[in-house]
């Protein structure tokens, strides 16, 4: 029984469900919704998660928090509750150790940390951006003398923006309100790989922005081979990281052909990715999660 949970309007688990359903997988789905009326128990004396009376039993799971909503709302009381379902669902998950799940080794772990990652990255021998993480508005200035620069807030949850003099000059503190990941600027081509299972699956992506999530359905997605200089490394940085399954990201060089490792995501979007793959995505991940 494969259970899978998360928002109601997350199109990601939409296109996992309607995959499994078509491949006849022993399903459950437990998602939330706006009038909140998932009345869900996980009674920690007993161990059970159960709707009412009926208990609710998985042999592998998946789980997304839903950020779609709050995208949508803007409203923090919509974050806070995506945040809160996520939270006791990974517990129980994490709690239930025969439930097969992706990641179980990154367990208790909120997100990749995007400066720890390129370390290791640049340990394992992926080729990293020229970086530096301050909260300093004059070492941000030194910056931009020294060419094109992008930043990126540290923790995540906001898009990649190159960095400007207007940029600078609206902050009239020494000090910016939080640190940030600056780097050189890399150029297109975009490319994600995904990981799953012992499996790796390359998109390149073309998009008319430095990031292509700010363009949407706009970027065009296609499959392509996998290199094979970055996969021992990559495997490397996974397992290191703890993921069975991730997605991580390249750009190209500004000044050579040489793909630069930008960061890793535990849990990504992959709809747009599996429609590039016709399919071959899902059937992956299903594949992984009923074995």
């Amino acid at each position: 029984m494969l259970l899978i949970a998360g928002g109601d309007t997350d199109s990601q688990l939409g296109r996992l469900i309607t995959r499994a359903k078509e491949r006849t997988v022993a399903l459950t789905t437990l998602l939330h919704t706006s009038a909140d009326d998932l009345p869900l128990v996980w009674d920690l004396e007993t161990g059970v998660l159960r709707i009412g009376s009926v208990e609710i039993r998985a042999t592998s799971a998946f789980v997304r928090q839903d950020v779609f909503r709050y995208l949508s709302s803007q409203k923090a009381t919509d974050q806070a509750d995506a945040r809160n379902w996520k939270v006791l669902f990974d517990g129980w998950l994490w709690a239930n150790p025969e439930i097969r799940i992706f990641n179980r080794d990154f367990a208790m772990k909120d997100a990749v940390n995007k400066p720890l990652a390129l370390v290791w990255a640049r340990d394992v021998g992926l080729p990293i951006p020229k970086t530096s993480i301050h909260a300093s508005k004059s070492e941000a200035e030194a910056l931009l003398d020294g060419g094109r620069t992008v930043y990126k807030p540290v923790a995540g949850g906001d898009v990649c923006r190159e960095l400007s003099t207007n940029d600078l000059r609206k902050v009239r503190k020494p000090h910016l309100p939080r640190p940030y990941i600056f780097q050189e600027r890399l150029v297109a081509p975009d490319l994600r790989i995904f990981r799953i299972g012992e499996r790796f699956f390359a998109f390149e992506i073309e998009a008319d922005a430095l990031d292509y999530r700010t363009v949407g359905g706009e970027a065009k997605i296609k499959q392509v081979t996998v290199p094979l200089h970055l996969l021992g490394p990559l495997r490397k940085l996974t397992n290191k990281l703890g993921l069975s399954y991730s997605a991580s990201d390249f750009k190209a060089s500004a000044t050579s052909d040489a793909l630069i490792y930008l960061e890793t995501n535990s849990n990504p979007m992959f709809a747009a990715f599996d429609i590039a793959s016709d399919g071959a995505l899902v059937d992956a991940m299903l594949d992984w999660l009923t074995a």
